[in-house]
Order: structure tokens, then sequence, then C-alpha cells
């Protein structure tokens, strides 16, 4: 037994099965108990060694890791919010120990808000668990955790042409144009604004943004249309690196008391500066432009994102349609129902089959 004593406190030091060497504190003073604590490590050890035990993992290790390796994240801070609040509940307790029941008993007691946050409280919980699981091989299965908004509705929210039109005139100069190219290319708020002369080719109709910068952190490349050219060349030589600006500035944020006026007076409502990005790709998918295409316009990552604008088009639909092969041909019934002695001055009654055909 390799026990020994530094500044009255008990240390030990044990080679593994697999050949490491582990020293480390016992954390008393007491060499009865720094018995026990060497002897149940050893017996650990060879548990894991040749049962092929997993060790256990605390929430603490756990939560520390998620951080370190999603330091790119966008949402990050919201992340650290939601983990800080969690290890105030979790903290010292492995992961074995946190299951279904006692995430959904401290989200129900102590968070009082709508059922889309707790979702997101959820969701951080969930995330670290299936990456504990299916990366980091600390744990052997994923807590079912409870979901609390059902049948959640994606929300859709686009303008028409001449509702656009009216906006932009109510709109400041300024502020026009930057409106003016996120209809005319799809970008996000922060990757308008952000736009520098850098990434813009106007020789090639194209535009970059940059890996990290986008929502799916990969890189996109942004085909310009006449419209978008138009903005870019009215813009150039305002600044020298910034594409949108105000007052000699980069331009900061759109989303200002001026654009909400601006919203009021064109008689517009339940918008957001974000839903010019919807209302960009519902435009495109009601000139019929095809649902992958759109995909790799909007830089989306899966299909399932694109297909909340599906029911914009449906021209690709129409030839199935026609397959149906009913013709309600009435007149020849009436003269059917005539000939059998029907009163055909009297309105025509449906059988139950047309009925059921036609509901």
């Amino acid at each position: 037994m390799a026990l020994w004593k530094r500044a009255n406190t008990y240390f030990v030091d044990i080679t593994a099965p697999d050949g490491s060497r582990i020293r480390q504190t016992t954390g008393t003073t007491d060499r009865t108990k720094a018995k026990e604590y060497h002897d149940k490590l050893k017996a650990q050890l060879w548990d894991l060694s040749r049962l092929k035990q997993k060790p256990k993992r605390t929430w603490d290790e756990a939560a520390l890791r998620w951080l370190k390796e999603k330091e790119h994240k966008k949402s990050l801070r919201d992340d650290v919010q939601r983990i800080r609040w969690f290890t105030g509940h979790l903290r010292g307790k492995t992961l074995d120990q946190i299951d279904r029941s006692l995430v959904d008993g401290l989200i129900t007691k102590h968070i009082h808000a709508t059922d889309r946050t707790k979702d997101l409280y959820v969701a951080i919980i969930r995330g670290i668990f299936r990456i504990a699981m299916r990366e980091w091989e600390w744990v052997d299965q994923i807590p079912a955790f409870k979901t609390y908004e059902k049948n959640r509705k994606v929300r859709v929210r686009w303008i028409t042409h001449e509702q656009a039109r009216t906006l932009l005139l109510e709109l400041p100069e300024h502020q026009r144009d930057v409106v003016v190219f996120a209809l005319s290319t799809g970008l996000r708020q922060g990757n308008v604004l952000g736009m520098t002369w850098d990434r813009i080719f106007l020789e090639r109709r194209s535009a970059i943004v940059d890996h990290g910068d986008t929502k799916n952190a990969d890189a996109l490349g942004v085909a310009l249309n006449d419209i978008a050219v138009a903005v870019l060349e009215r813009q150039q030589g305002k600044h020298k690196t910034a594409v949108f600006t105000y007052r000699g500035e980069p331009l900061r944020s759109a989303n200002t008391r001026a654009w909400r006026k601006a919203l009021v007076r064109a008689g517009i409502t339940n918008f957001r500066w974000h839903d010019l990005r919807h209302t960009w790709a519902s435009w495109l998918r009601q000139a019929g432009v095809a649902t992958w295409v759109l995909q790799e316009l909007g830089g989306w990552k899966s299909e399932s994102m694109v297909r909340r604008y599906a029911h914009m088009s449906t021209e690709h639909l129409q030839p199935y349609a026609d397959q149906l092969g009913f013709e309600p041909d009435l007149d020849r019934e009436r003269v059917r129902r005539a000939e059998g002695g029907y009163d055909t001055k009297s309105p025509t009654k449906l059988t139950e089959n047309e009925l059921r055909l036609v509901a």
C-alpha cells in the first residue's frame, strides 16, 4: 500500500491496471480513513479496467467541458446563464443521479415562465447529456427529459410586394437601402450590417459571409441580383470598410425607433426585422424556386428548415392533382334521372357516395 504524508495530510500513490500512475490527496489526516480511501480507489480502478465500467462523472465536469467545447457558439451567453442556474441545483451530483423526474421537479418549481422558456432550459441539459453519451462516452443513455410546449407552430410572417414598397417609402434613406438589400439577399440583420467591402465581388455579382458569421457557423456564398448590385453601387465611396453607414460611421442597428415608426405608418403589424428573411424566402417559393435551391441560397443546414415555405408554391404538384380524373357531368345525370321518372325541376339530390366525394 502506497500511503505517504505531507503537511499532516495523507496522499495515495497507486499504479492502475492500465499502467497509469495516480498520485492524489486523500483529503484527511487520519491514517485509517486514508487507508479506506486508498482501498476504495484501488477497487474502483480495478472495476473500471476489468469490468469496463465508466467512471462516474459529475454535473460540474460535464458543464465545464460543454462550455469549453462550445466557445464558438453565438448563443454561448444564454448557455452560460442556464448552466449556471442548473449548477445551483445540481452541483456535486453525478450524471447517473440526474433523471427526468429531478429535472422536471426543478423546472416546475422554480421556473415560472412560458413552456417555450422551460423547453430552452431542457434543451441545454439534453444537449449536454447527448454529447456526454455520443462523444465523451461518459454515460450509456440519455434520460427522456420532458418537453413542455406541445404542437409548437413555426412562425412565418411575410409581407407582399406592395406592402414592402409602402414600407420603403416610410423609411429614412440610410435604412431604405439596408432593407432593400435584405429583401434581395435574405441575409440576417447581423450579416447585412456587418458586410464589408472585402467580402463583396461586384464583378462576379457575389458576396461572402465568412465561417462563424452565420447561424450554423458555415461560410455562405451570396448571389447578388440586379437590385442588390444597385444598392451596393450606391454605397460605394461612403466608407473604407463598412458597406452600410450612417453619418460616416458603420451602421450598428437596423431595428430602431425609425424602423418601428415606419411600420406603423405603413400599416404593417406583427412584423420583425428578421421577417424580411421570411419575406425573401416566401417570394422565391411563390416564384417557383425549388426547395433545394432555396436551402442553398439561404444557407440552411437541413431541408426541414426550408419546408416551412413549401406551401407557398404548388406548381410542381399540379400535374399530380390533374391525375384524379373525376368529371362531374351533372347535365348527363339530370337526363338519366329524368328518364327514370325523377322530377328534374326539383334540386338534384346527391347520393351518399357523391356526398363523400365532395365533402
